[in-house]
């Protein structure tokens, strides 16, 4: 064929492909290919939506043509987003992610087919994107600035094999703002974040960052996510047990205040370490980026710390190192040492200075470590040598804030756990150490969200649901946003509620039960039956679930049946309740359950309801 008959013309290309799609098929090729149609039938049914042809595919990967960038782009983000709620849905037993790059150039046409440059570095485009994310050429950018609301990140000149280009990323969510070296394909590494990680102390409760907008949480799942697995204690050292748990706490800690990743919580670690899922496990069931591991060897007083990250997508090890310890070194001094040689390792330019921890006394941090993992075995007897070891730390520091709240929710489990000998003196002791540790530091979240648990404990809701929004500005863990979604719930604010148990339990796959229980009262309480019934289905079905929680579950659903008049139906839910321990949940039992919240109707109807059923 001559030049003249060459068939040529400028035109939008749009690129994406799955990413990790062989280790999906490895994993399950069966559920993974069912999936991917779902896929193809959404980014199908947007491309005739958005006017753009698909002129080929190849298994995993689909490439369309647009005559509009707008329309290309606007088609792109719209995918991006419908895959993100699709992942979040029962419907996607495999949580696909595509990357997707857009180009202008110029192309041949063969038949139905598109060769040529404008082709290729769409592809390569594609491949530089972020895994659900979009990057653009700046032909496309040129063409799209102004007549979009998306913000876009330059990433500069870019060279992938034979194409140089120049690169916009757009941005889906402002975590997704990075930095590549120009004229390169390799993105500076996330291991960034974990040295920021490593600069501070251990903080009770660490999860997730900040939440400033009381009625929506600002955790995004577009985030790259890092599961900080427990550092592994390999010597028969207990003190050494806390150090380590001490330096994990730490990771989490900060990496909860960084804006690039989402760290998951130790109930997601807890579960994942009990069940020995390895990488690709973890990977297929919870799509997680990144996952960092760390161990302690050695014998005496002289020891080894070893951390590994690895990139789960990739299936590569993109950071390790070990740190020495002996008795010449303080805790503190460790974690100067693990921070500073990541920063230099890495070439980054944040200064580094000593945090404010929970004691400067590297004795005295031990035992909070300690009294701390004692705290989180929720047993009595744990309970009670946390509570003894906490006293003492405060003979030691008596102004410490950290320690008396602490000891404050120490209190609040005792009653949690049915295990307190005087409920009403363990809540007024809660209260009286809350109350003198915000004296001290009016902001501290943890001791807000305890004050608000045990006052509406008490049912003094007039004054805990004034706290309600001071708790999600000042929310510094998961545990905090969790209680105060049941502030909300208690104060009668609903939506405010259901929005925060929702990303608790969306962010932590395995966060305590009684959220989900507190979550399952919610919505029927809002009258959102239909959910309510799909959440049961769902739950019912985990490991997870516990009798206390799925007779809940049986009497939610026998309610919702009773009130539309679906008897027989509402007659076998409460059989199941009744079943899981041979006699099911009491009226007083109920009444404890919900003697936090505001609207006694509510529970006076639900009562109502299931004692003609056979309630007692």
């Amino acid at each position: 064929m001559s030049e003249e008959e060459i068939n040529r013309k400028i035109t939008i290309i749009f690129a994406t492909d799955v990413v990790g799609y062989s280790k999906h098929m490895e994993a399950d090729e069966s559920e993974t290919v069912k999936n991917l149609r779902a896929c193809e039938k959404l980014l199908t049914g947007l491309f005739k939506k958005h006017k753009g042809r698909l002129f080929n595919t190849g298994g995993d990967s689909f490439l369309a043509e647009f005559s509009s960038a707008v329309s290309a782009v606007e088609c792109a983000v719209e995918f991006q987003k419908a895959i993100k709620e699709r992942n979040s849905t029962e419907e996607a037993t495999v949580n696909l992610k595509f990357r997707i790059g857009i180009n202008s150039g110029d192309v041949v046409k063969e038949k139905d087919n598109l060769l040529g440059d404008g082709v290729n570095i769409a592809a390569r485009l594609e491949a530089l994107a972020q895994s659900g994310g979009i990057t653009i050429s700046k032909s496309v950018y040129d063409y799209v600035k102004g007549k979009t609301q998306h913000e876009f990140n330059d990433l500069g000149l870019q060279k992938v094999k034979q194409n140089e280009f120049h690169a916009f990323d757009i941005l889906l969510d402002p975590s997704q703002k990075r930095t590549l070296k120009t004229k390169s394909g390799s993105m500076i590494p996330i291991i960034g974040a974990v040295a920021a990680a490593l600069l501070v102390g251990v903080f009770y409760f660490t999860f997730f960052q900040n939440i400033s907008d009381k009625s929506k949480p600002i955790i995004s799942a577009d985030k790259q996510t890092i599961l900080v697995m427990n550092f592994e204690n390999l010597t028969k050292d207990e003190d050494n047990g806390f150090l380590v748990t001490g330096i994990t706490t730490s990771i989490r800690s900060v990496l909860n205040n960084t804006e690039s990743v989402k760290v998951l919580p130790s109930s997601t670690t807890n579960f994942i370490a009990k069940n020995k899922y390895d990488n690709t496990q973890i990977y297929e069931k919870y799509g997680f980026d990144f996952i960092l591991r760390g161990n302690v060897q050695g014998a005496g007083k002289k020891i080894r710390i070893a951390v590994e990250m690895t990139d789960l997508n990739e299936e590569r090890i993109i950071f390790s190192d070990i740190y020495d310890f002996d008795e010449t070194k303080d805790i503190f001094d460790l974690q100067d040492e693990i921070a500073l040689s990541i920063l230099q390792a890495n070439r980054l330019t944040s200064k580094y200075a000593r945090p404010e921890l929970a004691s400067n006394d590297p004795e005295l941090y031990k035992m909070h470590i300690k009294a701390n993992s004692l705290f989180q075995q929720n047993k009595r007897e744990s309970n009670k040598k946390a509570e003894n070891l906490w006293k003492k730390l405060l003979e030691k520091e008596p102004d410490n804030f950290r320690f008396m709240n602490s000891l404050g929710w120490v209190y609040w489990q005792k009653i949690m756990l049915r295990i307190s000998d005087n409920p009403k003196n363990d809540i007024q002791q809660g209260l009286m150490l809350a109350n003198k540790a915000l004296s001290i530091r009016q902001t501290h979240a943890p001791a807000l969200s305890l004050e608000l648990s045990l006052e509406l404990m008490m049912g003094n809701h007039d004054e805990a649901c004034k706290k309600v929004e001071k708790i999600f500005q000042h929310s510094e863990t998961i545990f905090d946003t969790a209680l105060g979604a049941a502030g909300a719930h208690g104060c009668g604010d609903l939506e405010l509620a259901i929005s925060n148990y929702e990303y608790v339990l969306n962010s932590a796959p395995h966060f305590s039960s009684w959220a989900r229980n507190s979550y399952s009262y919610a919505l029927v309480e809002n009258g959102d039956f239909d959910k309510a019934l799909k959440f049961f289905e769902a739950e019912l079905q985990k490991e997870h679930a516990f009798k206390g929680f799925s007779q809940t579950m049986y009497l939610l659903s026998a309610f919702i049946h009773k009130k539309r008049g679906n008897e027989k139906k509402a007659n076998d839910f409460f059989a199941k309740q009744k079943n899981e321990d041979g006699k099911g949940k009491s009226a007083k039992r109920i009444r404890g359950e919900l003697s936090m919240l505001k609207n006694k109707g509510f529970i006076d109807d639900l009562i109502n309801e299931l004692s003609s059923l056979g309630l007692t």
